[in-house]
């Protein structure tokens, strides 16, 4: 369990059935479980491969009956007594692809628990776009890489602006360290990149570098 794990664990509430989708190992159900969070989690994942190595380490550490493995894309055979689901380590379009083809399942989620590596304000946009709600988000650094995690339901919603799409709704709440030293890394990398960028690309750098500053300075 690295630090990224660890924070997305923190977030799923206690007693949930969950589902991991793209579980890769099953180090998450695997502790979801050992510290007495969810007394079932299916561990799901598109590859053959990485759920021979899931089963195994579920079987090693003892909880075969706790937490079925299932051959799955995305939601396609997770049972419907689910309600909760974690989406992590994936591309943000993956990761909405997912969401896309289980737009009729939200509804039925408490909570839907997404970590993608990339472009994280897509995903909000997304979530915007649809009506849903974001209810939590958390921000770490594991290994010199920040991660983002949004937590969000199919409840309506009126929409997110665009502030809050690239921010993040919760985190430009809270604006702990961690949120503060990502963003001002980031408007560096933007100011050192921008002379670089071709005429057609700098007036979206500049408007990020813009939406940074006055975050910062709020």
């Amino acid at each position: 369990m690295n630090k990224r794990l660890k924070a997305i664990e923190q977030l799923v509430p206690k007693d949930r059935i969950t589902a991991d989708i793209g579980t890769d190992h099953a180090y998450l159900p695997i502790q979801l479980v050992k510290t007495g969070k969810c007394t079932k989690v299916y561990a799901c994942d598109i590859r053959r491969g990485p759920l021979a190595i899931a089963e195994e380490n579920i079987k090693n550490a003892g909880y075969t009956r706790q937490i079925p493995v299932i051959l799955s894309d995305g939601f396609e055979h997770v049972p419907m007594d689910t309600d909760c689901a974690v989406i992590a380590g994936m591309g943000v379009y993956t990761a909405v692809g997912i969401l896309e083809k289980a737009h009729n399942r939200l509804s039925l989620l408490k909570e839907i628990i997404v970590q993608v590596n990339d472009d994280v304000p897509v995903l909000r946009e997304w979530i915007s776009d649809h009506g849903y709600t974001i209810l939590e988000e958390d921000i770490v650094t594991d290994k010199k890489h920040t991660y983002m995690i949004v937590v969000f339901s199919a409840d309506d919603h009126s929409g997110y602006s665009e502030e809050e799409i690239l921010f993040g709704p919760v985190l430009l709440q809270k604006k702990d360290p961690v949120f503060l030293q990502y963003w001002q890394a980031r408007k560096q990398f933007l100011e050192q990149v921008l002379p670089m960028k071709k005429p057609a690309e700098k007036p979206a750098v500049v408007k990020e570098i813009e939406m940074i500053a006055g975050m910062l300075e709020s």
